[in-house]
């Protein structure tokens, strides 16, 4: 089995999982079983063990190695978790969105269409560019409830990531100590409460009532990507860890594609004035899920009460995860040091940004220059959004299947899928800027730009796990934390480029910066990132039992070394 030892490219060794880590995590967490399952679970891990060695012995890069015997069920319980997880994402980005989309019917804004705080007729900029004809054909009577100008606006929909910022990194934290369900869970149901209590706020309170609950509702939601990551770290196969990763993950666009329309129809209808139903509905969605992810989702495979052993035994023997790790100072300086986190951070940076100028700015390119009426296209305006979530479960399939067969190492896949999701949508942009006045042409190059996009989910967004899967949840939360800066960053940037009503020369400008902030980011990323476990990522021997476990654990690898032949 020495073909084993040079995988993909080679270059990279001492990355193995550490059989230590796993069954030391016996020792030491003892506030969560009793010690009947303590007992359990050694067995699982001597169950184990072979496949652990084989990792130990012949791997390069974590997920490199020989793949652990597969259970034989075709839904087991890790898939359970994706799929609630995913459930639990699209929930919450539904309850993200939707006043993007109420805002429109909520607000008086007669001949004007308004956007993160700039607003225009779409009328001439007042210089020598190309005008579009307007051809709208959507209802646009402005007869809301609410007398809030521009600027107001832009505070409102901006409100939101004043909170989000701030709970990424505590959310991360709180769940590699406590667990990511009830973070994840009472995150998302705290997000449903504060959505549902929008439209009361809205009308006996005003843009400021409006303006702290988007706050609140951003605080509830920031814990749910770190929280969800450091599951995934427990839960997930290294061999299915992008394809079942990125599916989770991707629940956020699959939010989208469904709020979008759907908020357009709830805004229409007469009951209660429809747009509060457009917080109602996503709300109740939103509980009705915490009360199922409570009675069918745990912590880890280790905690479960109902998992088979086969399916427990595959994914300790991959993950090296038996239980919750307990909570132990966190290596701030370590992390914050490292340059493969920088190498992520920079890529999440460039992909925030751009993310706005494909999800946010170029819709309002099409509607203030175009004249392209997205409300009375809600389907195709969500078309992007729904190519972002097809693309990226393409990808990760992709992706995982080449670092199965050995086609390329984890390092390589990682940076691949990172430059095929941030250098196409660049030039997307690009492209989008000489599209003119052709709406299809436009709204083409838009949905492939988001689509290609998606290609981030089996790249940098999946290396957190790879390089530190114990800290998964704390690097998500510091790397996404810093990422949502752009989330009012750009389009204030756009703002002193674009006028009011803008122009085809001034969006110009706005795509060219965009396409050469994903190139540079992405050049960072190819650069320094990397698909090797970190050393800091092994938790300290501190427990006298640990120790104790660890001398033994020495000798069982070198006997392994000895009795396993070629």
């Amino acid at each position: 089995m020495s073909g084993t030892s040079s995988n993909a490219d080679g270059d990279e060794k001492g990355n193995q999982p550490h059989l230590s880590h796993a069954i030391s995590i016996i020792a030491i967490d003892t506030k969560q079983s009793t010690d009947k399952a303590i007992n359990n679970d050694q067995k699982v891990a001597n169950d184990s063990k072979t496949d652990i060695t084989e990792q130990h012995l012949h791997g390069n890069e974590r997920g490199d190695n020989e793949e652990p015997e597969r259970p034989d069920e075709f839904f087991g319980s890790r898939h359970v978790f994706a799929l609630m997880g995913f459930l639990g994402l699209a929930a919450v980005y539904m309850m993200r969105i939707n006043l993007s989309v109420a805002i429109v019917d909520m607000v008086k804004t007669p001949n004007t269409t308004t956007f993160f705080g700039r607003s225009g007729s779409g009328g001439s900029s007042g210089n020598n560019s190309e005008q579009c004809e307007s051809d709208e054909s959507g209802d646009s009577d402005g007869n809301g409830e609410f007398d809030w100008d521009g600027e107001t606006q832009g505070l409102i929909l901006g409100a939101f990531f004043w909170g989000y910022m701030v709970t990424q990194i505590p959310g991360g934290i709180l769940a590699e100590k406590y667990g990511g369900k009830y973070v994840l869970g009472i995150g998302i149901l705290l997000t449903d409460f504060f959505s549902m209590l929008t439209p009361l706020a809205a009308r006996h309170g005003g843009a400021g009532a409006v303006i702290a609950m988007r706050v609140l509702t951003g605080l509830a939601e920031g814990v749910s990507f770190p929280s969800a990551n450091n599951m995934i770290s427990k839960w997930v196969p290294t061999f299915e860890r992008t394809t079942i990763g990125a599916f989770v993950l991707a629940g956020t666009q699959f939010g989208t594609v469904i709020i979008m329309p759907l908020s357009g129809f709830l805004c229409n209808l007469e009951y209660d004035g429809g747009w509060p139903l457009a917080f109602y509905v996503p709300g109740v969605i939103g509980i009705l899920w915490f009360i199922a992810w409570v009675f069918l989702v745990y912590d880890s495979p280790s905690v479960h009460p109902r998992i088979s052993e086969k399916e427990k035994r595959y994914i300790i023997a991959s993950t090296g995860v038996l239980k919750p790790i307990p909570f132990t100072a966190t290596p701030w300086s370590t992390i914050m040091t490292s340059i493969h986190l920088w190498a992520i951070l920079v890529a999440h940076l460039g992909h925030s940004w751009g993310l706005s100028m494909l999800l946010t700015e170029l819709p309002t390119y099409m509607k203030t220059v175009l004249h392209f009426d997205l409300k009375a296209n809600g389907l195709l305006s969500a078309l992007p959004y729904l190519a972002m979530w097809l693309f990226s479960i393409a990808f990760s399939v992709t992706a995982d299947a080449m670092r199965k067969n050995k086609i390329l190492n984890t390092t390589n896949t990682r940076k691949l899928f990172t430059t095929i999701g941030l250098l196409i949508p660049g030039l997307g942009l690009i492209g989008a800027s000489y599209t003119g006045c052709d709406r299809v042409a436009t709204l083409t190059l838009l949905t492939l730009s988001c689509g290609f996009n998606g290609a981030i989910y089996s790249g940098f967004l999946a290396n957190h796990i790879d390089i530190a899967s114990n800290y998964a949840g704390t690097m998500m939360g510091v790397t996404n934390c810093v990422a949502s800066i752009c989330g009012f960053l750009a389009p204030y940037v756009v703002n002193l480029i674009v006028t009011e009503s803008g122009s085809i020369d001034q969006w110009q400008t706005v795509f060219f910066l965009s396409a050469g902030i994903y190139a540079l980011t992405n050049l960072f990323y190819v650069i320094f990132g990397t698909g090797v476990e970190q050393p800091w990522n092994k938790l300290k021997d501190t427990h006298p039992l640990e120790q104790k476990r660890n001398e033994s654990i020495g000798s069982f690898t070198s006997s392994g070394k000895s009795g396993k032949s070629d």
